[in-house]
């Protein structure tokens, strides 16, 4: 477990325009810095008002919007989170903190057990605290990826990509590639939260039918995880833990259900598997869905490093008749299924930041392998 210290050291310096508080993160034993960790303020309600990712020299630095009462916590995959005492910011004040926080690791490696089935049923205590475990995991690094595409000094480069599936899922023709760039938000992005809750992840707009995935925001909100319920189950072929989620049994749109995937050794998510839950299509919807991969920077900034989400292209049959000679509606068949996605290339800082690289390079994890053989990532 993680046991985070706190050495509290006042510097008297103050600003007459903003409350601030910078420090360190380093190693209890060794004060080496702990660089890409994420450290957060939250005010007297437990309510997070600013947060940050400490540099490669463990450095981070908070705004508090006002003078008033705060904590801070440390999160870093892997580790407990800490939340310190109750410190008080004067108006116009600049305090210094130094965390010093110990380097037991926390294991999932043994907490993968077979989930109950659908609905939320009350778990067992040993079962429920391995399920918060997890999900306290998957939560630090959900967090770091909607911190970093809110920054604005992050450019994203990224590939779009759409291709044509038979019904069994297996490509039919060549992809058709899009490079876009984007400044100061994440490529893969969806609609409000509120928007999907009330309306589902399938919305129809004057005709157009729309599928959604989940982005980071989306799995944090406090709407969707009112509505989710969430088990372990058994580790995949790759030997990952996964969570896995789905609605509640009075979910009344149309929802989705998956697994998150997390690294039970280093407890980073790795993935993100989800297919759509109350179609009423008439039609297999076993190969629709997504698939969400994530990806840690070096400067411990996360992302979503590659998306798909694939959508059915649904025809209607010829005419039928029955054994009477009367007439039936035709059949919907499922013709195809459009797959559609993307693929981070590179990630730049366009302006320079204290103990932050310039460019973070990405690790090389996406199918389709075409993909990667037309544009490798860039370092």
């Amino acid at each position: 477990m993680l046991a985070v210290g706190m050495l509290f050291v006042f510097t008297g310096a103050s600003s007459a325009r903003a409350q601030t508080v910078r420090g360190t993160l380093v190693e209890e034993r060794t004060d080496r810095p702990i660089p890409g960790a994420f450290v957060i303020l939250e005010d007297s309600t437990g309510q997070a008002v600013s947060s940050t990712l400490t540099g490669s020299a463990g450095t981070w630095l908070l705004r508090a919007p006002m003078a008033g009462t705060y904590r801070l916590r440390a999160d870093r995959i892997g580790y407990a989170s800490y939340l310190s005492d109750s410190l008080v910011l004067e108006e116009g004040e600049s305090a210094t903190y130094r965390l010093a926080a110990a380097v037991a690791p926390i294991g999932l490696t043994q907490l993968a057990v077979e989930g109950a089935g659908g609905g939320c049923e009350v778990l067992a205590a040993e079962e429920g605290l391995a399920v918060y475990q997890v999900w306290e995991e998957a939560r630090k690094a959900l967090a770091a990826i909607v911190w970093t595409g809110q920054q604005p000094y992050y450019r994203f480069d990224a590939v779009h990509y759409q291709r044509r599936l038979d019904g069994h899922g297996v490509p039919a023709g060549p992809a058709e590639y899009e490079e876009v760039r984007y400044f100061g938000r994440h490529p893969f992005r969806s609609i409000p939260t509120r928007d999907l809750v009330l309306g589902g992840f399938v919305q129809s707009f004057s005709g157009a039918v729309q599928y959604y995935g989940p982005d980071a925001e989306v799995m944090l909100s406090t709407e969707f995880l009112r509505r989710h319920c969430f088990h372990l189950v058994e580790t995949d072929n790759s030997g990952l833990v996964g969570l896995k989620f789905g609605p509640v049994d009075e979910a009344r749109v149309i929802d989705i259900e998956g697994i998150m995937w997390l690294d039970p050794e280093s407890s980073e998510l790795r993935r993100l598997d989800f297919h759509y839950e109350n179609l009423d299509l008439s039609v297999d919807t076993r190969h629709l869905g997504g698939t969400v991969e994530f990806a840690r920077l070096p400067s411990g900034a996360w992302i979503v490093q590659h998306w798909t989400i694939r959508v059915p292209i649904i025809e209607q049959g010829p005419p039928r008749r029955s054994s009477g000679g009367r007439t039936l509606p035709p059949r919907r068949l499922l013709t195809g299924i459009d797959e559609g996605g993307g693929q981070v290339t590179a990630v730049f800082l366009t302006s320079r930041l204290l103990g932050y690289p310039s460019t973070d390079t990405l690790p090389v994890r996406p199918p389709p392998d075409s993909l990667i053989a037309r544009y490798p990532v860039r370092h």
